[in-house]
């Protein structure tokens, strides 16, 4: 009988002291647990069909850009409000040295260019996904609007005048830029015209152009209220 007591004890001191022992947070579990739910989510936005595309919206996850469809989109936000819940508790976490972020952009992605059926399946188009014909014609389109955009602007302090040189076949072209309440659309079509015009080198071969320019821009003068590019 007193064995059987003793037993007893041991057994119900065993399990009060299991239950008193709470397993720590782990910084790197917790991240690999958030990852692994950020795949989750990647995964339900592949192999969706072309049949889906109108009714696909486009997120940007932390690295990439995906097509989301109303059919997962539920199940979707779930596992990112718990990436997001699991990265948090790591950072509180986190006992390693302080990192500073010093890069200028680290959350950048390239500009996309729409939802496409792109060999059998939707894909968050880059320029390099274009055919070259559209490519072409977008950059057609962009260039004008861009060497137009500060037009309205009156130049009185040529230090505020800026110069951005684009290409346009083998050809630099010298765009003026100043400080403007929109200057992030001009900026966004100007970054799209560039990555245009770099998968325009990938795909026509019939390019062969010198990456030197022998007729630099060397600064901007106002006249007549005007910029103008000095050479």
């Amino acid at each position: 009988m007193k064995q059987k007591t003793t037993l007893f004890y041991t057994i119900l001191l065993s399990i009060f002291l299991f239950s008193g022992c709470k397993k720590e947070d782990s910084y790197e579990e917790l991240t690999s647990l958030a990852d692994d739910k950020i795949q989750q989510a990647v995964k339900l936005t592949e192999n969706l069909s072309c049949n889906d595309l109108k009714e696909c919206r486009i997120d940007t996850l932390y690295y990439t850009y995906v097509p989301v469809h109303p059919s997962f989109e539920q199940a979707y936000n779930k596992l990112l409000a718990e990436a997001a819940d699991l990265k948090e508790r790591a950072q509180k976490v986190y006992k390693g040295p302080i990192v500073y972020n010093t890069s200028v952009a680290p959350n950048y992605l390239p500009p996309h260019f729409g939802i496409r059926c792109i060999a059998g399946k939707l894909k968050v188009a880059s320029a390099r996904d274009l055919e070259l014909s559209e490519i072409n014609q977008l950059l057609a389109d962009l260039l004008p609007k861009l060497q137009t955009f500060f037009d309205d602007v009156p130049c009185n302090d040529p230090s505020k005048w800026h110069i951005a040189t684009l290409r346009k076949e083998c050809e630099f072209i010298p765009i003026l830029y100043t400080d403007k309440q929109n200057f992030a659309e001009f900026g966004n079509m100007a970054e799209q015209y560039n990555h245009l015009y770099s998968a325009k080198r990938i795909q026509d071969k019939s390019l062969n152009c010198s990456d030197k320019n022998d007729k630099p821009a060397k600064g901007v003068i106002c006249e007549n209220g005007k910029p103008k590019i000095t050479y």
